[in-house]
């Protein structure tokens, strides 16, 4: 009986041991399976590509919009790896003609259209997923959430073929001499060989989590890696003072980037030539662009994501706003970058390799913040000199800047900044004092009309003289030309022009716009072209800079100009008509026009007052042929904007009354053909708008032919009026 009870508890225990083996494995497994596998394993799948954000604030709100901008900053990672993997494929299938060769050619084009190929596919980004459901407890107040950035990798296909074909065809992609169908095979092949590898792989780090002062936690840190073939070592030079830490191995990886966890990397091949100095200075630039690239996008990111949050209106795309700024600090930071250089005998290339820690880029940021007074102290005092000198526009731009700083430390540092901006000794708001400084210096600004001003236009086609404005500032009644600024034009609603989007003034103050066409015109009859300030990066600061926005918005003066269109456009119709050899005293072609033109809300000019301004014997030889069109064209500039001219006549079919349709026979049924000769003449340019040319159009009837002759007009007129309205419609509309 003993030994029964020694062995139950002995199974008991064993028993219970393996049932808490297999709850401890259980519950492993659910944790484990609780995260998404897309936070640990996001970029390049074969249909998507996939961005893992992560975000941290004081609410749920901030939290989610931290994690979504992150997962876009991923995404446009991915995008930018593969455009120049895919730029690649497309110039060694091209057959680049450079010298450099395909490489240098594509890293050319490659940094000229990257930046345009991840802005029209981050518009296709969705975010699908959040998680964890209700977010993650960081310390006693944050809350932390992952965002999943969804991309079509064929949405990323087509607006690379889209945009490449659209180049290559325009000739603007160095060393392509291709015509456009075999660019196009060329692009089509370099895709597919895209696709067969699997497009060039990405890779983020798995998320290092430090601790902070109050017990949260942040994360940094991120790599990219893109995958090729590998070449042969050659040698190692190095340069600069920032060392190479992480990526020390870097030559063993090439073609590839080593992976380094929480590194800004750069590497920069090109094809060897005879001057290797030359050859390491290009190399070395691919690698610090690079950076710079990555450097730009994560410090806007940040700013944007900030500025979106505490910005009520105003615009919402602050990278251009910020870019000057971002790009200052980029090439700050990159000052004392250390770089290797390693020229690679298979693949006869110079290759260059550099990095820098995030964690230090952080910190330099950080730091620049908190040194924004000194900075802005120093455009403040360049503002002055520059508006001291006459340099009006400097003077702004040194402003805008020094603004521009201040704006973004407050808002990151989330305090005001206070200080001895001017020299006065006295502590003041920065921020304010540069509002008041722009404004002053808007408010004595201001555009006048030089030439170019209430000019004739006709839709699809461009004004005749071009658009020329003068920015002056008014100092004390003195006006002095404002040079090298930068004007814009813009379309004033409803009114659609293509114009020259920007122009610089010249040492007068002069800016030229040309408008390439008249695309939509206001039914009104008054069109106008705005030409001022460029105002879409003062706009963004409408909640800091509250002065100087307003007074930017009315730096500008509208320039106009009329133009034809279906509700305002004056016509005179004159059509001579004859029936049966008989003139008609009322046409019954040209009532069939009059009809169709007022009924659609064009204005026809009555006939009393188009023959006081020009002779009717006169008309009536032009509009049968016997004599130019230009002498009433003339006459009736005043009265119209477009002359409906021509004839029309029936005349009896061949074969006699007895028979419509020729020959002999007693049937009592005659017939008759009508013609016609129409055009419609544009009264300002001289040129035919529209026109209707119709023979033998048929008319039956009993009895007399002159019937006959009259169903054939009517006949005639539904046809000649259906076109010349089209026409018109078409060419005025």
């Amino acid at each position: 009986m003993k030994r029964l009870l020694v062995i139950t508890s002995l199974l008991l225990i064993v028993m219970f041991v393996m049932n808490t083996d297999a709850n401890a494995q259980k519950k492993k497994k659910d944790s484990k399976d609780a995260r998404p596998e897309w936070i640990s394993k996001p970029g390049l799948y074969e249909d998507v590509i996939i961005g893992a954000g992560i975000g941290q604030g004081l609410t749920e709100m901030k939290a989610k919009s931290q994690a979504e901008q992150d997962a876009r900053v991923k995404i446009a990672r991915v995008i930018e790896t593969n455009v120049q993997s895919l730029t690649t494929n497309f110039m060694e299938e091209a057959t680049t003609t450079t010298d450099q060769g395909s490489s240098s050619a594509a890293q050319e084009y490659f940094s000229e259209i990257t930046q345009t190929m991840t802005s029209m596919t981050l518009k296709n980004v969705k975010i699908e997923e959040y998680w964890p459901s209700k977010g993650e407890k960081i310390g006693k107040k944050e809350i932390k959430f992952y965002a999943k950035a969804v991309l079509r990798k064929a949405d990323l296909e087509k607006a690379f073929k889209d945009q490449v074909a659209n180049d290559a065809a325009q000739n603007k992609i160095k060393g392509v001499k291709l015509s456009a169908d075999k660019a196009l095979a060329a692009l089509d092949k370099a895709i597919n060989n895209w696709n067969k590898s699997g497009g060039a792989a990405v890779e983020e780090k798995d998320e290092v989590v430090t601790k902070t002062d109050d017990g949260g936690a942040k994360t940094t840190g991120k790599d990219v890696i893109t995958s090729t073939a590998k070449d042969e070592v050659g040698s190692v030079a190095t340069g600069g003072q920032q060392g190479i830490t992480c990526g020390k191995d870097w030559v063993k990886t090439l073609p590839n980037m080593p992976k380094c966890n929480g590194y800004y990397q750069g590497l920069g091949g090109i094809a060897q030539s005879n001057n290797n100095s030359e050859d390491m200075k290009k190399a070395e630039s691919e690698a610090r662009a690079m950076i710079i690239r990555a450097i730009r996008s994560e410090i806007s990111s940040k700013v944007t994501s900030v500025m979106e949050e505490t910005t009520k209106g105003g615009a919402t795309d602050y990278n251009e706003t910020f870019s000057s700024v971002t790009e200052s600090f980029s090439q700050e930071t990159l000052k004392n970058l250390k770089v290797e250089f390693h020229t690679d005998k298979k693949s006869k290339k110079v290759y260059a390799y550099c990095e820098i820690s995030i964690a230090e880029v952080e910190r330099q940021f950080a730091e620049r913040m908190k040194k924004a007074l000194n900075i802005a102290k120093t455009y403040y005092l360049e503002a002055k000199k520059a508006e001291n000198s006459g340099d009006y526009y400097l003077a702004l731009n040194q402003y805008f800047e020094g603004a521009k700083e201040i704006v973004i430390a407050e808002l990151i540092n989330k305090e005001p900044i206070e200080g001895d901006i001017d020299g006065s000794g006295k502590s003041v708001s920065v921020r304010a004092t540069f509002d008041t400084q722009l404004k002053n210096l808007l408010g004595k600004m201001r555009v006048d009309i030089v030439s170019g001003d209430m000019q004739k236009g006709v839709k699809g086609e461009p004004l005749a003289a071009p658009l020329v404005a003068k920015l002056v500032y008014d100092k004390a009644g003195s006006v002095i030309a404002v040079k090298n600024a930068n004007l814009a034009s813009y379309s004033v609603a409803p009114t659609v022009v293509k114009a020259d989007e920007a122009s610089k003034t010249d040492g007068t103050g002069a800016a030229k716009f040309t408008v390439h066409s008249v695309e939509t015109v206001n039914p009104s009859g008054q069109n106008k072209v705005r030409i001022g300030l460029n105002v879409s990066e003062f706009e963004a600061f409408q909640q800091q800079l509250p002065g100087a926005v307003e007074k930017a918005r009315l730096v500008f003066k509208d320039f106009t100009f009329t133009a034809k269109g279906s509700a305002i456009t004056k016509i005179v119709v004159l059509v001579f008509e004859e029936n049966i050899g008989k003139a008609q005293d009322k046409s019954i072609v040209e009532d069939g026009i009059l009809k169709s033109l007022t009924s659609n809300k064009f204005k026809v000019i009555d006939k009393s007052e188009v023959f006081r301004a020009v002779n009717r014997e006169a008309a009536k030889s032009a509009a049968e042929g016997n004599s130019s069109d230009d002498v009433v064209a003339n006459a009736l500039k005043t009265v119209a904007d477009v002359l409906v001219i021509g004839s029309a006549k029936a005349m009896e079919s061949v074969g006699g009354s007895s028979n419509p349709y020729g020959g002999g026979g007693s049937s009592n049924r005659v017939s008759a053909w009508a013609n016609c000769s129409i055009r419609a003449i544009d009264l300002e340019t001289g040129k035919v708008i529209a026109t209707s040319s119709k023979e033998q159009v048929r008319g039956i009837s009993v009895g007399a032919a002159e019937k006959a002759g009259i169903v054939a007009l009517q006949n005639l007129s539904k046809e000649a009026s259906a076109e010349i309205f089209k026409g018109l419609s078409d060419a005025l509309k």
